[in-house]
């Protein structure tokens, strides 16, 4: 997440994530789901332009006219529980750009949710305490706590328990994005947790090595199966990403999908892979790097 003031205001660019092992460990009684996942943010970004506004509403816009604007949205939402938290009286006007598509896994609106909490504190100058904004974002949703902590982390619970994980080296992948959304809420319901959860270790250590092949080998994705079935077509992106060759070390669907990463040793590699991807009508191709 990149925070900085502009004239007027303050603007914020909002990450995209990609998931390189989500296990379902278990349902939980509150209806969610025990998870464990290890999780990068990439430089896919949203935006977030953030002007002050002394009659104290929070207004939102957004360039997306799909997307609500209302309380139900997770900006409007972080500025509301950031007012009451903290007494604060001020207002904003929130104009929001996307590029982030929704239901692909990407956590879009998770990441704008984290990059209004950082955005007004700095526009408000609340100077909140970061455990508070912690609180507050794992309080909003199962991914905005990782916003705070990224670029890496390991993330338990519903997802609001983060670890940060160092991150030796840059990571590399070429990004595809289809035209037809998931919905992570269907993929959930249709998830059945394992008798016995598949351990996070060997990606940990593979990371930690730096070791692109063993990384690509341990790239592990729970819900993958589950959405690819209730959407079929999504097949189509996961065989073309199989057939690459050597010019990726491992691919997988991020989150609930539907966008698919394959990981590539290098920048050049993963450029490779997304020339050869753009000629098939898969979706939207892109390169994305994790780290410097």
């Amino acid at each position: 997440m990149i925070v900085r003031p502009i004239a007027g205001g303050v603007e914020v660019l909002a990450p995209a994530k990609l998931n390189l092992f989500l296990e379902v460990r278990a349902r939980r009684p509150d209806g969610y789901h025990d998870i464990e996942s290890l999780m990068v943010t990439v430089d896919l970004f949203d935006t977030l332009t953030l002007v002050d506004d002394p009659s104290g509403r929070v207004e939102l816009r957004c360039d997306d006219p799909t997307l609500p604007t209302g309380p139900e949205n997770l900006v409007v939402k972080a500025a509301d529980r950031l007012k009451a938290a903290t007494g604060s009286t001020r207002g904003a006007r929130i104009d929001l750009k996307k590029a982030i598509p929704a239901q692909a896994g990407l956590a879009g609106g998770s990441s704008d949710a984290a990059a209004t909490l950082a955005g007004l504190d700095l526009l408000w100058n609340l100077r909140a305490d970061p455990e508070q904004l912690d609180e507050i974002a794992a309080a909003i949703g199962s991914d905005v706590a990782f916003f705070r902590q990224g670029p890496c982390a390991v993330c338990r619970g519903r997802g609001e328990i983060v670890e940060p994980w160092p991150l030796p080296d840059p990571l590399h992948f070429v990004l595809v994005c289809p035209a037809v959304g998931v919905s992570t809420a269907e993929v959930y319901r249709n998830v059945i947790p394992p008798d016995r959860p598949r351990p996070i270790g060997e990606v940990l250590e593979a990371l930690e090595a730096g070791d692109i092949p063993a990384l690509g080998r341990g790239l592990f994705n729970r819900l993958q199966p589950v959405a690819e079935s209730l959407e079929p077509s999504l097949g189509a992106v996961r065989d073309a990403l199989a057939e690459i060759g050597p010019s990726l070390d491992g691919h997988l669907m991020s989150g609930s999908g539907s966008a698919y990463f394959g990981l590539a040793s290098d920048r050049d590699a993963a450029e490779d892979a997304a020339r050869r991807l753009a000629t098939l009508g898969l979706g939207r191709v892109r390169v994305v790097t994790c780290g410097p």
